[in-house]
């Protein structure tokens, strides 16, 4: 096993709830919403001249285009909000529409601290596919010109772009939602909901957002013309997406024409976007510069244990209290350890007060106390060799899976939130994933065989060795996907056959991740196809942790994705309470590495 590539130190987790240490970090008081759809989203009325004068320099958009000589903006660069706010070429003076209003009335209403920004992707007459990462490229390639050329200003993959300029405006801001007004090409369509749902997830795994902070805007189609009976699809949105709501359209003016809506309309359907988020917001989203914290959660302990760090401003902060889960856990602490904290999520916060009693409440950071990942028999699945897809690590959510609900609808006998049966695993959606902790026996080139099921031609996944592709993408570089083909139901499985970038040897894990929704897996079998020439040949067999004799001394601890814990000092092959239940890796000092599995449950 390479150093390098199974001992990355890197575990703990910093969440600030305030930015006022340096002025690098992110402002808390700059609110960014990421907005993308079709052309009622980048705004299909004729901008009125009255809207480009007296924009407060409190409203911002992010030049989401390439960089346009005609009007002198840039992509990636910010400036006051007048319209056109998608991008700068539109024939007839279009480009004005619900956004503009959106994040005028958010400013006229939001404490005068506060600024706002927008980041919006919009192309008019798209299908939703155009932002469905995975298939957004072969769609545009097949589109008609003129929608070729709307994607060119986006270099010609909006999705792409969309996250591009979402990370960089992550980087000045906080993004507290985001807006879509879309469906018209997919109107009637009823699987509409559970895309939108995938688009969601993923940007929300790609620009790395929590779906209980940055809530779904959704905008209905109009009330009248040929797309209104899509309007009970949307309905739907808030049962498929928890964090989304429905924002109505009914009794804004309709333009001239079937789909769209008048400026009046526009101003009204924005309004309406705003009033939302202003309620999801609360009555106090301003964020002090008067105080800031830090939490760390140690990985090394049992059970858990957060450290806290305050840092107050004196000159304001005249006392504070730590809260955690609604309770004052500590007071006038700078630095506070709090222990025994039990599993699962907890929210952590400070409330800091001045002379005259005015408080200064930073918002809540969360943590989340994990099960200790181990593998699902109790040492790595062994490769070249059969993967059950049920067999994934324990750990749980967030650790050694993610599925988008807690609800296990396949109904096996494992109490996971994996949608699995005792044979497979299934309801397989975008976004989600499981690991699996596996030992590579043999260098070289390997053949995956995956044994699949579907009655749709939606489904797809990729694989993750310690987080780098090992499928090859077209073009033979890393990023590739497993398609599964339609079989004719999820009872009728087949087999798909892959060719692996080359696997190295020694203890990883792997991850799979679906990149497309409803199919079936069975098992994964890998095969070696061509072994590493200049590795030694003699065979490694596979040892269960608890069985290898570990020799007195001091160790290097490590977990299965080669994350540093500590120095342990073992004693008759055994460690005592220094690390809680899992397995892992002891390096000595030679850089000799021994599985270790503690298993001490009551």
């Amino acid at each position: 096993m390479k150093k390098n590539k199974l001992f990355r130190i890197a575990f703990l987790l910093c969440f600030w709830g305030m930015s006022a240490l340096a002025q690098a970090d992110p402002d808390p008081n700059f609110h960014i919403y990421i907005c993308f759809g079709q052309s009622n989203m980048e705004g299909n009325a004729t901008v009125p001249s009255s809207e480009t004068q007296g924009v407060s320099e409190r409203f911002q958009r992010l030049y989401t285009a390439d960089n346009c000589s005609n009007c002198g903006k840039k992509k990636g660069e910010w400036y006051t909000a007048v319209p056109p706010l998608a991008r700068c070429f539109h024939g007839n003076n279009i480009g004005y529409g619900p956004v503009d209003n959106f994040g005028r009335t958010l400013v006229e209403n939001l404490d005068p601290a506060i600024r706002v920004g927008v980041v919006v992707v919009a192309c008019g007459g798209c299908d939703i596919e155009l932002f469905e990462k995975n298939r957004c490229v072969n769609y545009i390639n097949s589109a008609q010109d003129w929608l070729k050329n709307y994607a060119r200003d986006y270099g010609g993959n909006p999705y792409e772009r969309m996250i591009e300029m979402a990370k960089l405006a992550k980087e000045v801001g906080v993004i507290k939602g985001i807006l879509v007004h879309q469906g018209e090409n997919n109107s009637g369509q009823t699987d509409w909901p559970d895309r939108l749902k995938g688009v969601y997830n993923t940007i929300l795994s790609d620009v790395g957002l929590k779906a209980e902070e940055v809530p779904l805007l959704v905008g209905e189609v109009r009330h009248s013309g040929p797309c209104s009976g899509h309007n009970q699809i949307i309905a739907n949105v808030p049962n498929v997406i928890s964090t989304a709501y429905v924002i109505s359209s009914d009794g804004c003016e309709s333009a001239g024409d079937q789909y769209h809506f008048s400026v009046k309309g526009y101003k009204e359907l924005g309004k309406r976007y705003a009033e939302k988020m202003l309620e999801l917001l609360g009555d106090n989203p301003v964020l002090s510069t008067g105080i800031s914290f830090s939490v760390m959660l140690l990985k090394d302990s049992e059970p858990g244990k957060v450290q806290i760090n305050v840092v107050p401003d004196e000159e304001i902060i005249t006392r504070f209290e730590i809260y955690a889960d609604g309770e004052v856990i500590a007071n006038d602490q700078t630095e506070f350890l709090w222990e025994d904290v039990s599993r699962g999520e907890h929210s952590i916060w400070v409330v800091g007060y001045d002379a005259e009693g005015k408080e200064y409440t930073v918002s809540k950071s969360k943590v989340k106390v994990l099960e200790p990942q181990t593998p699902f028999n109790g040492t790595p699945s062994v490769i070249p060799g059969v993967i059950e897809a049920e067999e994934f690590d324990y750990g749980g959510e967030g650790n050694a899976y993610h599925d988008n609900d807690e609800q296990n609808r396949n109904k096996g006998d494992r109490q996971e939130g994996v949608d699995m049966s005792n044979t497979a695993v299934g309801y397989a959606e975008t976004g989600e994933w499981i690991e699996y902790t596996v030992e590579v026996q043999k260098s070289g080139t390997y053949e995956l065989e995956s044994t699949v099921a579907s009655d749709k031609s939606s489904g797809s996944f990729t694989l993750y060795m310690d987080n780098n592709f090992i499928i090859p993408g077209a073009d033979g570089t890393p990023g590739g996907f497993v398609e599964v083909p339609k079989t004719g139901g999820y009872s009728d499985f087949t087999t798909v056959k892959t060719k692996l970038n080359k696997l190295t040897k020694g203890v990883h894990v792997l991850k799979l991740e679906v990149t497309g929704s409803w199919f079936d897996l069975d098992k994964l079998e890998f095969k070696l196809l061509e072994p590493d020439p200049d590795e030694d040949d003699t065979k490694v067999e596979a040892v269960k942790a608890e069985s290898v004799a570990i020799p007195d001394g001091v160790y290097n601890a490590y977990d299965v994705k080669g994350g540093f814990i500590r120095s342990v000092n073992v004693e008759k092959n055994a460690c005592g309470n220094q690390l809680k239940n899992g397995y892992y890796l002891l390096m000595d000092e030679l850089g000799k590495v021994y599985p270790m599995l503690i298993n001490n449950r009551k």
